[in-house]
């Protein structure tokens, strides 16, 4: 009876610290709307492009800010398009792409990432494209290379 009187006291103990850590968000994100300040010059690269393009699906894709964040440029093995981006969410708009027809982006698409989250625990950017989510490796600073 001691045995099953401990066993119930260890769970209850769990169970307890689990509840406070989850009230007082230790171990949480800290996601909010991506601002400006928080992608400006700064790389976002994410091991599956689709929530860009349904062509980038399995493509490791890059997506750069730059110029206060009103410039993007969206980068993979097979080309790269550039354009502007508007907050609200981040709304980018390709003016001007390389990208095979049916392989990127294309010049005139606006892609809408809805929401658009930074986590600034961890520089991550975590976007939703229709019912696509993803959500990137830890921002580096433009121009510069994680490895």
């Amino acid at each position: 009876m001691q045995s099953v009187q401990r066993t119930v006291d260890t769970v209850v103990v769990i169970l307890v610290t689990a509840g406070v850590l989850l009230l007082c968000g230790c171990g949480g994100s800290n996601m909010e709307q991506a601002t400006a300040t928080d992608v400006n010059n700064q790389s976002f690269t994410f091991a599956d492009g689709q929530v860009f393009d349904p062509a980038l699906a399995n493509t490791s894709t890059t997506l750069t800010f730059t110029n206060n964040a009103t410039t993007f440029v969206l980068s993979s093995s097979g080309g790269s398009a550039t354009g502007t981006n508007m907050f609200g969410s981040c709304i980018l708009t390709a003016t001007s792409s390389n990208y095979p027809t049916g392989t990127g982006p294309q010049v005139n698409t606006v892609i809408t990432l809805s929401p658009c989250d930074f986590d600034s625990s961890d520089n991550t950017l975590s976007v939703t494209n229709g019912t696509i989510t993803a959500t990137s490796a830890p921002a580096v600073t433009a121009g510069t290379s994680s490895s």
